[in-house]
């Protein structure tokens, strides 16, 4: 007699079994796609920031260049200044990029608990591709920073020597009262262009001197970040030279040991030969 039985539900638990399963895989899918979309934005974000700090790099060189051609007949402080003032906004801006970049590497970071190998290998990454636009962007300022100064030398230098050269010319004396009073003329609007020149002078070099400390600012942090590089990187030169030390003196004991082993053959063949006799008379008596 065959004895029916309801097993409606135990198909029914068994179907939502296999569903709560395949939604978890689709979860992961969508969260891995999410993630790939994220590690794009981040890595375009990196390639536009490093492609600006070359930009900025460039104009920074011409600046340079502009400062060691600045002589009294050849004054190019109007495009000095508007120079210096477009290489401020851009680090600015940079400044700014690199805490986008820093929310976007968080972003980009995949799960721990999906790929635990696959996301630390690009969790470095990441984190190596910030720490190193970083430091381009701190050594960037400091080349600025260093062009400001030279800059900043070259107005005071170029102040002086035109100080000097207006102030070493002695005015020519003229029986005529119409030359004497051309002459006070010329003087004093030659003393007026004078001050309004070094009033100019001293402006500049104020605004250079903040630009000089603003940048100082701007960059303390990154500054940091390439010291404390710096410093890794002499700690694993030294360690890399002290390992190298620690595998030569390796090597050299091991030659040691080695010509040791050869001067003693001879005493290890009479060991061996030894242990052979004694096998074979003990081998004797045991057969016998």
């Amino acid at each position: 007699m065959v004895v029916e039985r309801d097993r409606s539900k135990e198909f029914y638990d068994l179907f939502d079994t296999f569903k709560s399963q395949q939604t978890v895989p689709s979860t992961s899918l969508r969260s891995s796609v999410t993630s790939s979309n994220e590690v794009q934005s981040f890595n375009q974000y990196a390639r536009n920031v490093a492609a600006d700090i070359v930009s900025v790099s460039d104009v920074i060189m011409r600046l340079t260049k502009l400062t060691q051609q600045q002589s009294i007949f050849d004054d190019k402080s109007r495009e000095m200044s508007h120079l210096t003032s477009t290489i401020k906004s851009s680090l600015q801006k940079l400044h700014d990029s690199m805490d986008t970049l820093e929310a976007l590497k968080k972003a980009a970071n995949p799960q721990k608990d999906v790929f635990a190998r696959g996301a630390k290998g690009s969790q470095k990454h990441n984190d190596t591709v910030v720490d190193t636009l970083k430091m381009k962007l701190a050594s960037t300022g400091q080349v600025f920073r260093a062009a400001l100064q030279s800059q900043t030398k070259q107005v005071r230098d170029s102040s002086n020597r035109r100080f000097q050269f207006t102030s070493n010319d002695e005015p020519q004396t003229f029986e005529s009262a119409l030359f004497q009073d051309r002459e006070q003329q010329q003087t004093l609007l030659s003393t007026n262009t004078n001050t309004q020149y070094y009033r100019q002078r001293v402006q500049a070099v104020k605004e250079l001197e903040a630009a000089v400390a603003e940048v100082g600012e701007m960059f303390n942090d990154f500054t940091r970040l390439t010291h404390e590089q710096e410093e890794t990187i002499l700690r694993i030169d030294a360690d890399v030279d002290q390992a190298l030390t620690n595998v030569n003196a390796g090597s050299n004991e091991l030659i040691r040991y080695l010509s040791n082993i050869s001067s003693n053959r001879g005493l290890i063949l009479k060991i061996i030969g030894l242990l052979f006799v004694f096998l074979m008379f003990f081998g004797f008596v045991v057969v016998r």
